[in-house]
Order: C-alpha cells, then structure tokens, then sequence
C-alpha cells in the first residue's frame, strides 16, 4: 500500500487524536508547577509534582508493553486516554496542592499505555522504509503541541481560570478517546503458544541485551540531552539577566525550528537510513549544549537555541522509529515496553541528575556534563549499532 494511502487511513484513528493529545498533554505540562504555586504550595513541591508525572511513565512502561501484547493495542491505546482524560477532568476539581499528586501519577501511566499502543499499532501498520515518515509525523505533532499547548493553556488560566484550562485539556483528551474508539481497528494478538509474559520479557532482556545495551544507551543520551534542552535554555536565560517573556520567545524560536525538520527528517531516514540523521544530531545537540557556559546574552542564547531546534529536528520520532525497526514481530509490546523505559530513564532522569550536578558543581558542569554522555552516546551509535533500517529489513525477510 502507499505511503500516501496509509497516512489517510490513520489520520483519524491515529494522527489527529495524537495531535489533540499533544496539545492537552505540553497544556497540563506547563500549567502544573503554576497551579501548585497558585494554590500556595512551594517551587520544590511544584517540581516534584511534575516529576511524577515521568515516575508513572517509567514504572507503567513494561506493564505497558505487556498489555499490548496480552490485549492489542487498541485496548492498551483506549486505557491510556482515558487515563488522561480523567486526569484533565480531577485536577479541574482539585483544590489542595498533595491531592494533585496521584492524578499526575495517573496521567504518566496513562501516557505510557496510549505511546506503547500507538507505536504498536504504527509498527504493524508501516513497512520498514516507511517508519521514518511515519513516525516522524508524530513527532512533528509532538512539537506542534509545545508549541500551541502552552500558548492556549497559559491564555485560559490566565483569562478564565486554571479549573477551566484543565477541563478544556480533559475534554481534547475526551475527543481522542472518542476518535480512538470509533476509528481504530483492534486486531487481537496471537497467544497460542507462548510463555507467559513476565517470562517473555525476561527473554527480551537477556536475547536482546546487546542491542539494549548499545542502541538504547544512545536513545537515553538523545532523551537526556532533550530534556537538558528544555532545563538549560531558561536557566542560562535567566543568568544572562533576560525576562520570562524574552526566554520563552527564544524557546518559540527553537521549537518552530525544530518543528519544521520532521518530514524531511523522516524521509531522509526512509531513503538512506537513520544514521544519516541520528549521528548528526547528536553531535550537534551536545556541541550546542558544550556552548552553553559560553552564554552572555540575548544573541548567544538565541544562537545555542537554534541549533538545539535544529538538532531536534534532524531527530524527529528517532527514538520510536528505532524502537519499532528492532522490536521483534513476536515478542514487539514486551521489547518495546523494555525499549521505552530505557529512553524515560534518559527523559526523566536528566532533570535529577542536573539538578544534582548543580546543587554539588554547577550549572555549566551541569551543562558539560549532559554534552559528555551526548558524545559517549554518539560513539557507541557510531561504533556499535548497526543501520536499523537494514536490520529491520533483514528482519522482513526472514
């Protein structure tokens, strides 16, 4: 089937749920910390509830891939949410800054259950030289989502009221459980025969173990330096002595940048390969994080933002692309609920570990040392994981 024809097959089931998704989702992201200080409660307190919300993702994550293969993906999507949907509609009831803190944990979960049946569903529904387009597609949905979620969510506390920003993301989320209900195809996995599924993910992790190893140490240097990203621009802004309003324009400047690489990014990954994207990007992203401490000012942070946005887009939906290319046929929910936790532990885990370097270094060793392990991961891209567009289709073949 054409690309063309399976990008119109899913644009309802799979595509535009994914982009209401994103808005609700970067929505909720940006109003969380500011809701906990609006109801009274501290910046520290404020940071670990939005840190939770990473903790439910990394713990539901092989739960998750576990799901998909005992229930397919489309329940494993439908649970995911409605998860967040409930998430949106408690936290416009909530009025005590701790009661917050098990919805945030509900709306991890329930993130992690909708991306394992998505990314699925996407691995079943492409062909290897098509994933690269694919899945770059959502990543551009992604960013599309940064950039008009907060926007929207920030004008509707703002100019109605936090309760009311937080329905509106409960009721987006609403409307893609809708469309994931009506439009999705269940397709039942096959059982017959295999071992039950912790067993499953056991084997995972010992006959994969290389390949976790070395391609997942670099997609949790590409996640960490992402999520570095988004720590260092507003930091180092604010050590230049530039406002709110001047950083996030900066921030704007660099997701529009990076939003507009994903399908050029995809298709080169299609024709060519994903090295020919993944290994420029991050040399690039932990060049630019290198730059960092060099930042005086409104030019310097604008420059090092850039190419941050442009090394994000050279890498759009990589992670995921590289995940459904080495994912077995058999055994995919169970290595991709493996695969997942690998990279969280890179997202989540960045802002503890620059947090940590900055309460007993600095912020520029901070920022040096998020560039070194972005390096070390680009060496054992370079050295030791092997084109997966290549592997995926020796895989077909079989």
């Amino acid at each position: 089937m054409p690309i063309t024809s399976s990008f119109r097959r899913l644009l309802i089931p799979i595509y535009l749920p994914s982009f209401l998704l994103s808005i609700s989702q970067q929505a909720l992201l940006i109003l969380l910390p500011l809701y906990v200080l609006e109801l009274g409660g501290g910046a520290a307190f404020a940071a670990v509830v939005v840190g939770l919300r990473g903790l439910g993702m990394l713990l539901f994550d092989v739960p998750a891939g576990i799901l998909v293969s005992r229930f397919g993906e489309k329940p494993s999507m439908m649970g995911g949410v409605v998860c967040m949907t409930i998430t949106g509609l408690a936290l416009a009831l909530v009025e005590t800054p701790w009661l917050l803190t098990p919805f945030v944990i509900l709306f991890g979960v329930g993130t992690s259950s909708w991306m394992l049946g998505r990314l699925s569903y996407m691995a079943d529904a492409f062909e290897s030289a098509e994933r690269g387009r694919a899945l770059a597609v959502i990543g551009g949905l992604m960013r599309l989502g940064a950039f008009i979620g907060p926007a929207v969510g920030g004008a509707a506390a703002e100019f109605l009221s936090y309760p009311v920003a937080f329905l509106g993301a409960g009721v987006a989320s609403a409307l893609a459980a809708i469309l994931v209900w009506a439009f999705t195809q269940n397709i039942p996995p096959d059982r017959s025969g295999q071992d039950p599924h912790l067993a499953q993910v056991q084997q995972i992790v010992s006959s994969h173990r290389r390949i976790l190893a070395t391609a997942g140490f670099s997609a949790l240097g590409i996640q960490l330096m992402r999520s570095g990203r988004q720590l260092f621009i507003p930091l180092f802004g604010a050590i230049a002595g530039l406002d709110a309003a001047i950083i996030g324009a900066i921030y704007s400047l660099s997701s529009a940048l990076d939003m507009s690489l994903f399908y050029p990014a995809g298709l080169v990954m299609d024709r060519w390969g994903r090295k020919w994207m993944s290994v420029p990007s991050m040399a690039l992203s932990a060049f630019a994080l290198a730059l960092f401490p060099l930042v005086t000012g409104l030019y310097s942070l604008l420059g090092v933002a850039l190419l941050l946005g442009l090394a994000n887009g050279f890498s759009s939906g990589l992670v995921m692309i590289m995940g459904a290319d080495l994912a077995p046929r058999d055994l995919r929910g169970e290595f991709l609920g493996v695969w997942r936790m690998i990279g969280d532990l890179g997202w989540t885990g960045g802002p503890l570990l620059i947090g940590l370097l900055v309460e007993t270094a600095s912020l520029t060793a901070a920022a040096l040392a998020v560039a070194g392990i972005g390096f070390l991961g680009l060496g054992v891209l370079v050295l030791f994981v092997e084109e997966t567009l290549q592997t995926s289709k020796a895989e077909t073949d079989d």
